[in-house]
């Protein structure tokens, strides 16, 4: 899953025509805008980043889009690296006055 915030400035005279056009994506919601500052913050929540991606640039491509800039992405498709992994496991089934800190993880692992 892959979950992005996109801020969206469009020109003030087509702002509602925009609105809808945005709203009307498969993939994107709109929880916020500002019609006096012409912005609309909308979510795409894809399962792929490819996906997310597209979504995106159909949002650039609608008429009166002046800018559609991600602010916040979220992926959930890189898992953690098997040694990290395996790190958090063995720190979450540790005591932890049996650990000793010497200023790097590394040292007790």
């Amino acid at each position: 899953m892959n979950i992005s915030s996109v801020i969206i400035k469009v020109q003030p005279e087509g702002f509602e025509q925009s609105l809808k056009a945005i709203a009307a994506l498969e993939c994107v919601e709109i929880p916020a805008f500002d019609q006096e500052k012409s912005v609309i913050i909308a979510l795409i929540e894809a399962s792929s980043v490819q996906e997310e991606l597209r979504a995106n640039k159909e949002i650039e491509n609608i008429p009166g889009v002046l800018s559609a800039h991600m602010h916040f992405s979220y992926s959930d498709e890189n898992p953690l690296p098997p040694n990290i992994q395996a790190s958090l496991e063995k720190i979450e089934n540790t005591d932890a006055k049996a650990m000793r800190y010497s200023g790097d993880i590394n040292n007790w692992l």
